[in-house]
């Protein structure tokens, strides 16, 4: 499976969607860099919140986000490895919001790439970091998917600290979603995961995600972060 087709699969996964944008949108501002825009997935409802600025590394990725979201005046976009420094067109802005879901795994220099996040923030401004939690979990799908890491909670909010944000929120969610993790990528050693698997989880996603509120699940497939620059 390309991994267009696997964001492509994500895209159709709309209860999903839906239960980590309602755990994102409380820390946005207006003025958005979109860390890893993929095929504007999530870039559409950024939107509704002001302007955004989108990045991703894979042209075909960019291409289809403008085909979908179409010209705005409210969104530009371009190419660029954000791991590798800092594009000429982001040089001289600043954001009060910085959404980076899925991203900082794929970089290997994630410490320097916080740094740069930082400089590229107003003061007050937010980084919010979505990435794949606990080391234990990490197996053939991560790999196949181009990660360099899983992170811990500590872990994070220390790289955090030390690139000089104040991490101000963290959590841990999808628990119910380490169970499909485990099973496809530890036990069975696939690289992909199924895709009816993705639809019949997201069939069920809202009363997971429900019960994971109720329980206060002790671990999570992913792990939310919001750092602010002092």
């Amino acid at each position: 499976m390309t991994t267009l087709v696997r964001l492509e699969t994500l895209s159709e996964a709309r209860r999903f969607n839906e239960e980590v944008w309602n755990r994102v949108e409380p820390f946005l501002g207006k003025d958005i860099l979109e860390v890893g825009m993929g095929i504007g997935i999530f870039t559409e409802k950024l939107l509704t919140r002001g302007r955004v600025f989108g990045v991703d590394i894979v042209p075909e990725f960019v291409t289809e986000a403008r085909r979908r979201l179409g010209a705005r005046k409210d969104l530009e976009s371009i190419v660029y490895d954000m791991g590798a420094g800092l594009p000429d067109s982001l040089r001289e802005r600043s954001f009060d919001t910085i959404v980076c879901m899925n991203v900082l795994e794929h970089i290997e220099d994630d410490r320097g790439t916080l740094s740069r996040f930082l400089g590229l923030l107003k003061p007050g401004g937010r980084l919010v970091l979505v990435v794949p939690a606990h080391k234990w979990l990490f197996n053939p799908l991560d790999a196949n998917d181009g990660h360099f890491r899983r992170y811990e909670k500590q872990e994070l909010k220390t790289r955090m600290e030390e690139a000089g944000f104040r991490v101000k929120h963290e959590g841990r969610f999808n628990f119910f979603g380490i169970a499909g993790w485990l099973i496809n990528g530890t036990i069975l050693r696939r690289k992909d995961l199924p895709r009816g698997q993705m639809g019949l989880f997201d069939r069920f996603a809202p009363l997971l995600f429900r019960l994971e509120k109720l329980i206060g699940p002790p671990a999570g497939l992913s792990l939310l972060c919001v750092g602010e620059k002092p």
